[in-house]
């Protein structure tokens, strides 16, 4: 009974019931046990892959070793991989890559930062742990719906900037041979309503409702410290800028001093003339451009603590770095709470970005304006302007046809008189 016992956990074992089949191509092997396995280098992937054949009977192993050998092969004449990464793993390796095109200035961090966002619903979705290889295609016409249980009000645009990320992913996952050429992955249809297209803007009163309350906030009874303080000032002054400029809040957070090329004044108004680097805008390509309120900048020249070339307009209190997006919103989230309490007819659900469209819709409102003009300086193409502003568009084009008077002649022609 001991020999027995001896003989079945002898590691030589399965040195001495070993042998090769296919010319060397394949191992057949017992260990302990009296099931047969199999062992296939797969030079490709320079992996071996090891696999239970289920039987103790060694003619029916061999003949099952040999059909998983050309299963295996046939998957890479396939170009497909024989061994996955996880989900996670997947996303470190692309992240990592993004990383390096943010420092070699190929990519923003503001696209960065949504970027590490969307994969994360990503993992959320497919489980961190999940094979990429060995997940259904199809699995991903359920992203939708995933979303919007997990965030009701999500919109369909929303999630669409999401998939494109995630399948921008999964094209570097195929590049650099994570997973094989022949596995797409299949989102479905995603209808976009009409009305989502059109630009979320504050109104002329809801702005001035906000700077009623944020030009004095620092002051507020309810300030915590000096570090409080500064933010609330900050905060003031970054809706300001986004107001006067039509900048993308990640485009504003990345000003820097040295990018402030100059500040002048009139009799009535004060000026900058503003450059945005190329690798901090979404379209890749740098702007300049003169701007309205000029004194906003020396005044917070006046109150921070970085103000050389190469910091940070909108610093940290404490660090030379620029101000954090998350306690940037923490602190307009702070800051609209307050409004809403002085003005209950304030839309509090409006953000930061919605004064980007508040500085577009309202020069396009105005008339005067060249649409062109209006995208050049916004650093956006005159299609995008088109589409997500329709609204605004539509009613300047209503007032300027409203202005004129449609009548008949003796001729039954059609005249248009001027009514101004």
């Amino acid at each position: 009974m001991s020999d027995n016992k001896q003989k079945q956990t002898n590691p030589e074992r399965s040195k001495k019931d070993a042998f090769d089949i296919l010319g060397k191509k394949v191992k057949i092997y017992r260990t302990a046990s009296k099931v047969w396995q199999l062992q296939i280098w797969v030079p490709e992937e320079k992996r071996y892959v090891r696999e239970s054949l289920r039987t103790e009977d060694k003619e029916i192993a061999i003949k099952k070793a040999e059909d998983r050998f050309v299963f295996y092969r046939s998957k890479v004449l396939q170009q497909e991989k024989i061994f996955s990464v996880a989900a996670n793993e997947m996303r470190d390796r692309y992240l990592d890559h993004i990383e390096k095109l943010v420092e070699s200035r190929q990519l923003s961090r503001g696209r960065a930062n949504n970027i590490k966002t969307y994969t994360k619903h990503y993992l959320d979705f497919v489980g961190k742990s999940s094979k990429i290889q060995n997940i259904d295609p199809k699995k991903f016409r359920e992203y939708f719906p995933f979303r919007r249980q997990k965030k009701a009000d999500i919109l369909a645009t929303v999630v669409r900037n999401e998939i494109i990320s995630i399948k921008q992913m999964y094209r570097y996952a195929m590049d650099i041979g994570l997973i094989n050429q022949n596995y797409k992955i299949d989102f479905g249809s995603i209808k976009i309503p009409k009305d989502e297209s059109i630009r979320d803007s504050y109104t002329v009163n809801e702005y001035n409702q906000l700077i009623s309350i944020s030009k004095n906030w620092h002051k507020s009874k309810t300030t915590e410290g000096d570090e409080d303080k500064y933010y609330r000032r900050l905060i003031n002054d970054f809706i300001l800028l986004m107001a006067n400029g039509g900048f993308r809040t990640g485009e504003l957070r990345l000003l820097k001093w040295k990018d402030i090329k100059r500040i002048y004044h009139t009799d009535n108004n004060s000026y900058a003339e503003i450059t945005i680097r190329a690798e901090n805008t979404k379209t890749r390509k740098s702007r300049t451009f003169e701007m309205r309120r000029g004194d906003v900048f020396e005044r917070i020249r006046n109150y921070s603590k970085f103000t050389e070339k190469e910091d940070f307009v909108f610093s940290d209190y404490q660090d030379n770095k620029e101000l954090d997006k998350t306690r940037l919103y923490k602190y307009f989230n702070k800051l609209t709470d307050d409004v809403k309490k002085k003005y209950p007819d304030f839309d509090d659900n409006k953000d930061l970005y919605c004064l980007r469209h508040f500085f577009i819709s309202i020069r396009i409102e105005a008339g005067s304006f060249n649409v062109y003009d209006i995208a050049k300086i916004c650093g956006t193409s005159l299609v995008q302007i088109q589409k997500h502003y329709d609204a605004v568009t539509s009613l300047v084009t209503s007032k300027k046809m409203n202005k004129s008077l449609l009548r008949f002649d003796n001729k039954g022609n059609v005249v248009v008189d001027d009514l101004l």
